[in-house]
């Protein structure tokens, strides 16, 4: 009898140890100070009750999920104790693979915790890379277009994704990330974005654009031929910048025409001239007076 207690004992303590869950070992200094980071990192002062709450909840967090809640809760702020509280394991997760993001999940936790559940954390790291625009990015491509855009350089992706919410249909919007895809960005530079944000993108735009990122002579001339206005649109550019060139260089050579500076040389130049002549006749008329003295002696 004594032996099964003993048995009993152990596997008790087995057990109780097996599924306890994380133990923090992280001092008062430290909860304090990311307390104090996450304060300043949400806008809000640190009154000695708001303080004691949020060390006391941050313990419980470290001590359920482990110490990486401290590093999501410095770059996503008070906000992320009480969603974490509310929403358990996968908050904490999701946040430890990209804290960037934490923030923007703990804001928007509606929104965007249902759409991280389902892509992943690639999503997360989507959100880290073009912070606000995750949700409207999946909107815009899919699922499917989280890993891309996220390969992208931040400037691009969110560019891309505001001209994909401007796409006349699903499809163009899928013929966008293809031919950025495809291009290797270079699609973009030959969009026009004022255009798009003003009356919306269409798949001829698109178009265009590739066959000249993709080739600019083959490029232009199937443009030309095949779509007119956008052939216009993508040549103009290149022959504005070559129009200001000339228009510099005419006024430049006007203002060197007409400026004091080339009177003066000018002047400067007939003086010497003449100064030249009057020296070379002189040394003329010496040199055919002494011949005729010479030719008179013989």
């Amino acid at each position: 009898m004594r032996f099964q207690h003993t048995i009993l004992c152990i596997l008790v303590l087995f057990f109780s140890v097996a599924f306890a869950g994380p133990v923090t070992t992280v001092s008062k200094k430290v909860i304090s100070e990311t307390i104090e980071l996450a304060a300043k990192k949400s806008g809000k002062a640190l009154t000695p009750a708001v303080r004691k709450a949020s060390e006391k909840a941050l313990i419980r967090m470290c001590k359920q999920y482990g110490d990486d809640v401290l590093k999501v809760v410095t770059h996503g702020g008070l906000e992320t104790l009480e969603q974490g509280a509310r929403h358990g394991k996968i908050f904490w997760q999701l946040c430890a693979h990209s804290p960037q993001a934490a923030r923007s999940l703990a804001l928007h936790v509606d929104d965007l915790l249902p759409i991280a559940k389902r892509i992943g954390p690639s999503f997360m790291t989507l959100e880290a890379h073009v912070p606000g625009l995750g949700k409207r990015a999946v909107e815009c491509f899919g699922d499917d277009a989280v890993r891309i855009l996220a390969k992208l350089s931040p400037d691009d992706a969110a560019k891309l994704i505001a001209y994909g919410a401007k796409a006349d249909s699903p499809a163009t919007a899928k013929l966008l990330l293809k031919s950025c895809t495809q291009s290797q960005g270079k699609v973009l530079q030959y969009l026009d974005g004022k255009k798009i944000l003003a009356i919306g993108l269409s798949a001829s735009m698109i178009t265009a654009a590739y066959k000249v990122s993709d080739g600019v002579e083959d490029g232009l001339k199937e443009v030309a031929q095949n779509s007119p206005e956008e052939f216009t649109r993508v040549v103009e550019r290149p022959l504005t910048y070559i129009g200001g060139i000339i228009a510099f260089g005419v006024v430049g050579f006007l203002f060197w025409l007409f400026s004091p500076f080339r009177r003066f040389l000018s002047n400067r130049f007939s003086k010497k001239k003449r100064e030249n002549t009057s020296t070379s006749d002189a040394t003329s008329g010496t040199a055919s007076s002494s011949g005729n003295d010479l030719h008179q002696e013989v």
